[in-house]
């Protein structure tokens, strides 16, 4: 009985350190998923930043263009604005395109990285 005591404590012992093994891997993967996150929250902020910046300029640039497009007197002058005004548009609506997919992307890599094999 003695034996059978000692066998079952230290396997009570050597479950209990793998419990603690377990435990602490967790832990550890626990605070590298938060590092993670962490990390892509303050891209996606900086990206934020960024893309309402470019807006902002874009913006801006359109109004500077509607404020020519009145002063335009003739042909020549309305199709140079024309094509700024295109030009503009095309602009903002790249650049909404491209932070769509920056998002995406960001998103599939914080995606991949916390999905990634230990």
């Amino acid at each position: 009985i003695r034996r059978a005591i000692e066998a079952m404590v230290a396997e009570v012992n050597e479950l209990r350190q793998l419990v603690n093994d377990q435990a602490a891997r967790i832990d550890a993967e626990t605070q590298r998923n938060h590092d993670i996150i962490e990390r892509v929250n303050d891209i996606e902020s900086r990206i934020t930043g960024m893309g309402a910046e470019l807006s902002r300029q874009l913006h801006e640039l359109g109004n500077d263009i509607d404020e020519l497009s009145k002063r335009a007197d003739d042909d020549a002058t309305v199709l140079a604005v024309d094509a700024l005004k295109a030009a503009q548009i095309r602009l903002a609506t790249e650049q909404a395109r491209y932070e769509i997919t920056f998002r995406r992307d960001l998103a599939d890599l914080a995606d991949q990285l916390l999905r990634r094999p230990r």
